[in-house]
């Protein structure tokens, strides 16, 4: 059986360290039973050292998100190909594709409420980093651990979410602006969102990227 699903051929692949630096962007070109090629994009690969321990980061718009751990067998400026593939669990895909983000949400025990366009009497929270599973906010209202809501947000101009989310960590006041922050989990009905979210977060985590080189 192949380590990823054939439909991440010809995709971008994010090649980070086990700290989860970029160190590298190239474009799956083939998938054995034990092994992944990636291929140059618009540079050339850095080269890397026989056995290195490696984490990639695919995304395709179907499939959805990926993160594999695997080891270099072979490295040329053209060519990467790496064996001993293994997904990795929730919690370190979320950690290895975590992005800052400056956004506000719209936030109620009702849906329908959300869903409605009355925005009146609604709570309004400000986004600061978000992963795959969940958000980190600030907010001038207190929340109970465990509440459940809906929030409503915007990734862009073409792409709102209405998503189901639970409160699981108090992180007190956060001093520079006088809110307390919150880590929220994100509890998806509809897989679309889901990949709606992925899409924007391999997006901007790449903007990112690009950035700080």
């Amino acid at each position: 059986m192949n380590p990823i699903d054939e439909r991440y051929l010809g995709n971008v692949c994010e090649i980070r360290s086990f700290a989860n630096d970029l160190i590298g962007i190239g474009v799956i070109r083939e998938v054995g039973e034990d092994f992944i090629t990636i291929g140059a994009r618009d540079s050339e690969l850095r080269l890397f050292n026989t056995f290195q321990k490696i984490k990639l980061n695919i995304f395709n718009t179907k499939v959805g998100f990926t993160v594999i751990i695997c080891e270099v067998l072979a490295s040329t400026r053209k060519m990467l190909r790496v064996v001993s593939p293994i997904k990795i669990v929730d919690h370190e895909r979320r950690q290895g594709f975590r992005v800052s983000v400056d956004l506000h949400a719209r936030i109620s025990i009702s849906r329908e409420k959300l869903e409605s366009g009355d925005y009146e009497d609604l709570q309004v929270v400000w986004i600061k980093d978000m992963s795959i599973c969940g958000l980190r906010i600030h907010s001038d209202k207190n929340y109970i651990l465990g509440q459940v809501v809906w929030l409503m947000f915007e990734l862009d101009e073409r792409t709102k979410l209405t998503v189901k989310a639970q409160f699981v960590r108090d992180s007190g006041v956060d001093g520079n602006e006088n809110m307390r922050e919150y880590g929220i989990k994100l509890l998806f009905d509809k897989e679309e969102d889901s990949d709606k979210l992925c899409s924007y977060l391999f997006k901007a985590q790449r903007e990112q990227s690009q950035k700080i080189r």
